[in-house]
């Protein structure tokens, strides 16, 4: 069933109806009469009689029509068989209000699997459970009980009551926009973000979504959505619990250093998702993406200010947050210096030196030259505007009003972003009313301002990307039959491949590894020393050990038979006293004999882990020994093309080594890319890999050369 009976319901049913006000099962009955709901409304109480006009049903089964929607306002306990009740008569959703569920503890977990068999078997799409409840204002849909809301195009996706009422009234109180639908996802048992954002998507009366997640049951499916949605609609996002530990300790560095928020944060960039971390922050960048557009690529943000100490303020807030800045052209800034007199600043921050102080209209003038150069994407008015009648003369409060109207005006003409910060933002002024009117945002906060008006310029870039990020779904992976080596691992009960294994998995995604040789003896090692070009590293081969250096088990610059013998021997040695150290099975030990490489320009780390919300995701940084402490590191999910691999790179601090830091040549990008391609291949094809890495991968001017590999299986074969 389409979400169209849960959020334009025709009826609705108010199941646990009371007399008492304090009752949600009281409060709803009575917003739905406030909210002028023109859909039918029933009441089921065991009690019967008469609530607030309302012939009250002894239960769902008497009810005189399937109703679209019910909403639950009983104790957990009964809801299953209230879902049940319902979809034996016909009802086609339920929000379910009740807490005591999956939050509360195993036997909350057993309840909330008893809702989801409910809504399963009867069909029933269910909303929630603890949930603040569905609010569809422009269809008097308020499940919430909130009042005095303005309807309008923000929709809010919850999974916190008090949130969702803190920004319906921000979005009511400081702004002209108002608000379409409201709803609490809760446990998300049926009902999830990604279905949600894909109906808002379709949804003629949503022009912007403000999503605050605590967790997201099926993360994938909400990249998948936003994906389809943000280059018609922004999305912005409030993620809690961004700090929380991993739930399981990594056996890779890759594990390590891409934990669940880092791999979420950069598919939610990927999909064109605005995420914030101040609440503060959230309603505004919200506002200006949703009523200003996008700035061209190549364009900048123009600073026009009263004020030099605001404007040096704004100028290291936007390049902190790496906002782009125009370049004015010098016809701009000779017009400039006309209309705003020699005193003034006129190249970026524009600076209108008291020019304004007898004259606001001083404003727009400067406001039409700015809009009028090409590389002006978005302008950012700062300091006193709205104000200068109540600071100087009240006279001046017409030519400020007239002034609102016309700087709106040419920016709304000429396409182009404008965003106002005033410390008078939170008082009454008529010309920040007008400027509100015309849907510009009008904020107090400079910081706040310059974190809104930066993302106009990233919209602009992820509205004109040709190549489009694409997210499938975990069903669309085609699986070949599985490898080897991931066969002989599981006969032998083992999750971590053997580094053979591992060159031999990723040889067969397209990596190249130089030639190495086995050696299970001291002996056998030495033979493999005097055959290969010296010298040579020697590598432990374990089974159960994943970390060589921590064992112990490598030793580098080996040039002869007896020194191969000797660093067999001491590599075994130290592995058996780490894995009983560790609680690690004894095995036979062996080590791989390779050629020992000449000082590369970088390492890098490409890894990739399977996220179980979010599928596959790669992970690039700087390699070697240090990966953990350094953290220089870059993620993506699933799949990606060369191009989002090379902007990869581009995020990395060791990319300064890559573009030929202190003098170095450049690298060339194409092995690295083709190398990260192959690791992505790898893990997206084969569903028993947990984790895959190549670590140190050595760079040089034009070639790379995989220096060890690690393959980790899932903990059991995917069905």
């Amino acid at each position: 069933m389409t979400l169209d009976r849960v959020f334009e319901p025709r009826s609705i049913v108010v199941v646990g109806a009371s007399a008492n006000p304090a009752k949600r099962g009281h409060q709803i009955l009575r917003a739905l009469g406030e909210s002028g709901y023109e859909g039918r409304v029933h009441a089921v109480n065991p009690a019967g009689g008469q609530l607030l006009g309302h012939h009250v049903f002894p239960s769902v089964r008497d009810l005189p029509e399937a109703a679209d929607l019910a909403v639950l306002c009983t104790p957990a306990a009964t809801t299953p068989g209230l879902v049940r009740a319902c979809g034996e008569r016909g009802v086609g959703g339920a929000v379910v209000l009740a807490v005591g569920f999956g939050e509360s503890g195993p036997a909350g977990q057993r309840l909330e699997k008893q809702l989801a068999e409910a809504g399963r078997a009867s069909g029933v799409r269910v909303v929630g459970p603890n949930t603040s409840g569905l609010l569809n204002l422009r269809r008097g849909v308020n499940l919430i009980g909130a009042r005095g809301m303005r309807p309008g195009g923000i929709a809010l996706l919850v999974q916190s009551g008090n949130i969702a009422l803190s920004l319906m009234n921000e979005v009511t109180n400081r702004s002209r926009l108002g608000i379409s639908i409201c709803c609490g996802l809760g446990n998300e048992v049926d009902v999830g973000f990604g279905e949600v954002l894909q109906y808002l998507g379709r949804h003629d009366d949503t022009t912007g979504v403000i999503a605050h997640i605590e967790g997201c049951k099926d993360a994938r499916a909400f990249l998948r959505a936003a994906t389809a949605v943000t280059p018609h609609k922004p999305v912005i996002v409030i993620k809690s619990g961004r700090t929380a530990a991993g739930a399981r300790a990594a056996t890779s560095h890759t594990g390590a250093v891409a934990g669940p928020y880092d791999r979420l944060r950069a598919g939610l960039a990927q999909a064109g998702v605005v995420e914030v971390s101040r609440i503060d922050e959230l309603f505004h960048v919200t506002e200006t993406l949703a009523s200003q557009p996008g700035a061209q690529p190549g364009t900048g943000i123009a600073i026009l200010s009263d004020g030099g100490g605001q404007n040096t303020l704004a100028v290291d807030a936007l390049q902190e947050m790496g906002a782009p800045l125009a370049t004015l052209g010098m016809d701009t800034q000779s017009a400039l210096r006309a209309i705003l007199g020699p005193a003034a600043a006129v190249r970026n921050p524009v600076d209108v030196a008291g020019a304004a102080d007898a004259d606001p209209g001083a404003f727009s003038r400067a406001l039409d030259v700015l809009a009028a150069d090409p590389t002006v994407g978005v302008v950012l008015v700062v300091g006193l505007f709205g104000g200068y009648g109540l600071r100087f003369a009240n006279r001046l409060t017409a030519t400020e009003t007239g002034t609102a109207q016309s700087m709106a005006e040419t920016m709304r003409d000429c396409g182009k972003g404008l965003v106002v910060q005033s410390i008078y933002a939170s008082g009454h002024s008529a010309p920040l009313d007008v400027l509100r009117e015309n849907r510009v945002p009008v904020i107090e906060s400079l910081e706040v301002a310059c974190r809104a008006v930066v993302e106009l310029p990233r919209r602009g870039g992820h509205l004109a990307r040709a190549d489009r990020f694409r997210m499938e779904s975990k069903s669309e992976f085609i699986a070949p039959p599985d490898h080897r080596s991931i066969i002989n691992a599981r006969n032998e009960g083992r999750l971590t491949l053997t580094e053979v294994e591992a060159r031999a998995l990723l040889e067969g995604a397209g990596i190249a590894f130089d030639r190495a040789e086995a050696a299970e003896s001291a002996e056998s090692a030495a033979v493999a020393v005097d055959r290969a070009v010296r010298p040579v590293a020697l590598k432990l081969l374990s089974r159960h050990i994943t970390h060589k250096s921590d064992a112990g088990g490598v030793v580098l610059d080996v040039a002869s038979g007896d020194q191969a013998r000797a660093a067999f021997k001491a590599i075994t040695a130290s592995a058996r006293s780490y894995a009983r150290a560790n609680g690690l099975p004894d095995e036979a030990y062996a080590v791989m004999v390779s050629p020992m490489q000449v000082r590369p320009v970088a390492e890098l780390l490409i890894g990739a882990c399977r996220d179980p919300h979010l599928g596959p995701v790669l992970t690039i940084g700087a390699g070697g020994v240090w990966v953990e402490v350094l953290r220089d590191v870059a993620h993506r999910v699933l799949p990606v093309d060369p191009g989002e691999l090379e902007a990869m790179l581009a995020e990395l601090k060791v990319n300064a080594l890559l573009a030929g830091a202190r003098g170095g040549r450049p690298v060339q990008l194409s092995p690295i890319v083709a190398a990260a391609a192959a690791v992505a291949e790898c893990v997206m094809t084969h569903r028993e890999i947990e984790e895959v890495e190549v670590n140190p991968l050595f760079v040089y001017e034009d070639r790379v050369v995989p220096v060890d590999a690690r393959v980790v299986l899932t903990a059991a074969t995917p069905p």
